[in-house]
């Protein structure tokens, strides 16, 4: 039965509102529908269109409208030329979704193999977004089943991927159900497929969760909300490396409150005080005093040696005085915890042939107490870099990046490293927790914990959307998950993605409150389908279905 013009804009205006506000961190009850028949509205409406140009046209507004609410996070970074990313990308996502809207033939919509075609379809679609550029993650149409904590569970079978395969799936047998009305076997079907997620995630917390769990992984997670473009705010070295040293100052005194408690690891953020690794720029003298204001005398003893790389004898107007670097800082923390360190900091490696690499890096710092402490650092080096904020991508952005002070690129890392804590755990960088096939990489490399460093400090309302994507990740591997933000959430969760502990009580406080949270995560994991087979099921089983569609339509 077609339906009239109002009844179509009707559809298409209350689904675009379920499905753009269908993710956890706009609404749950929005999550909940949209993943069982926000789409399924918006395809009944778009059946009224019997021109496949008309539905690729329609469908792209709507999903482009749709992302320009999700994305809306891009508006609240300082700098304009943001905006035309931020349509650009909308208008990508929806053009991806038109070619859906293009397949939707009205007649065949809702036949089992045009189901399974243009969720498989979909579901490859968005995999393909991680191979523009650094790579899109964001937005899975299936993050809505991540709102639940039961359906969240399903991200164990196939992943983030799987998930939208699924939700586009109970949709379509949604709109099925609809437009066959009153044959109740459809109706029953479509209640099937909505309610297994919900079904598998009880079985999966009844089968796996362990209860109370002694053995934990102790870390002291520092969130010190520093602000962006530090080196913009003065005119001379000597200031703002007096600034640096205050930052230094303030990170020693938010951890000193867990002086004496049982740690396992030390976090601070990415990029969390400027300069490189190794360049020494601070005076010893004023780096002792503010240990020794900090924690008193007991703090000399804990001090590095002064040696390189760490330390450095430079010649001054005053004479030849040793000079430190932030790995001095580093070491110093981790020696008077006797903790190890994990820090987010700009490294830099030279080169036999003259050239220089800079490295967005995790530090791993070893307190010098430790038999296998060595210098320099081991370090993790981020692999997914932000385009025009950590490279450039082309040649034609050279002069608009220049504009915003960004004249070079960072190198990107090669691989996951583990490192050995009491537990061994895998380090990520910013958004790329949102990643599930490189968090995948710790886990087959055995860790047992992910630790994320990050800032949200560029895009200061995208903290809760980007906590819940690297959620994900917890149920994907079965793995828990810690992470350490300048400005964001502060927290962990647990193997199951289970809330552990956040930093701070408000919405405010946990984004721009400074603190350090001791956190006790249960060392807890077990493996799952994802962990196993990653994408690659997932993609596999998407061509298989198109194949098959295209097969049995003939």
């Amino acid at each position: 039965m077609p339906l009239s013009r109002l009844q179509t804009f009707t559809c298409i205006i209350l689904s675009l509102i379920i499905v753009a506000f269908g993710q956890p961190y706009w609404s749950h009850a929005a999550s909940f529908m949209a993943s069982v028949m926000g789409f399924a509205l918006f395809f009944r409406a778009l059946a009224s269109f019997p021109s496949r140009r008309q539905r690729f046209f329609v469908a792209t507004a709507w999903f482009a409208m749709v992302q320009l609410i999700q994305f809306s996070w891009f508006l609240s970074h300082p700098y304009l030329y943001i905006i035309a990313v931020y349509v650009l990308l909308a208008l990508i996502f929806g053009l991806q979704f038109g070619f859906i809207g293009w397949l939707a033939c009205s007649q065949r919509i809702t036949s089992y193999n045009r189901i399974v075609l243009l969720c498989s379809c979909w579901t490859l679609l968005e995999w393909s977004r991680l191979f523009i550029l650094s790579g899109i993650a964001f937005n899975p149409i299936g993050l809505s089943l991540s709102a639940n904590l039961y359906t969240l569970q399903s991200a164990s079978l196939g992943g983030a991927f799987g998930m939208s395969f699924w939700v586009l799936g109970v949709n379509l047998l949604a709109l099925k159900a609809w437009l066959a009305w009153p044959l109740y076997r459809h109706m029953f079907c479509w209640f099937v497929f909505a309610a297994f997620p919900f079904m598998f995630g009880f079985i999966q917390l009844k089968m796996h969760d362990p209860g109370a769990i002694e053995d934990t992984f102790n870390a002291v997670l520092v969130q010190p909300v520093f602000p962006t473009e530090e080196n913009m705010l003065f005119h001379n070295t000597a200031s703002y490396v007096k600034y640096v040293e205050a930052e230094w100052q303030q990170i020693l005194m938010l951890c000193k409150e867990h002086l004496g408690k049982n740690i396992h690891l030390i976090a601070l953020p990415e990029f969390i005080v400027p300069f490189t690794t190794y360049t020494p720029v601070y005076s010893y003298k004023n780096v002792k005093k503010i240990f020794l204001e900090v924690f008193g005398e007991k703090a000399y003893s804990a001090l590095p040696l002064l040696q390189e790389p760490l330390a450095s004898k430079c010649m001054t107007e005053k004479g030849s005085i040793w000079m430190v670097t932030n790995g001095y800082w580093l070491q110093g923390l981790a020696n008077i915890f006797n903790a190890p360190v994990l820090s987010g900091m700009e490294d830099v490696e030279d080169f036999f042939d003259g050239h220089r690499e800079y490295y967005s890096s995790a530090q791993f710092v070893e307190p010098s107490s430790y038999q296998q402490f060595r210098l320099p650092f081991k370090r993790y080096d981020k692999r997914v870099l932000v385009p025009m904020g950590e490279y450039i991508p082309f040649s034609f952005c050279r002069s608009l990046a220049a504009a915003y002070g960004i004249t070079g690129s960072f190198t990107p890392g090669k691989e996951a490293k583990i490192f050995p804590a009491y537990a061994p755990f895998g380090a990520s960088i910013c958004y790329e927790e949102t990643f599930g096939h490189l968090m995948r990489e710790n886990r087959l490399k055995g860790a047992e914990l992910i630790v994320n460093l990050t800032s949200d400090v560029w895009y200061p309302t995208v903290a809760q959307q980007h906590c819940d994507h690297a959620r994900l990740r917890t149920t994907e591997n079965g793995i828990p998950l810690i992470r350490a933000c300048n400005t964001g959430i502060t927290g962990g969760f647990d193997a199951f993605g289970r809330e552990i502990k956040i930093l701070g009580n408000t919405y405010y406080e946990k984004i721009w409150k400074p603190g350090a949270l001791y956190l006790q995560v249960p060392l807890f994991s077990y493996k799952t389908l994802y962990s196993i087979t990653g994408d690659y099921l997932i993609v596999f089983l998407c061509v298989l279905g198109i194949g098959g569609a295209s097969f049995f339509r003939r």
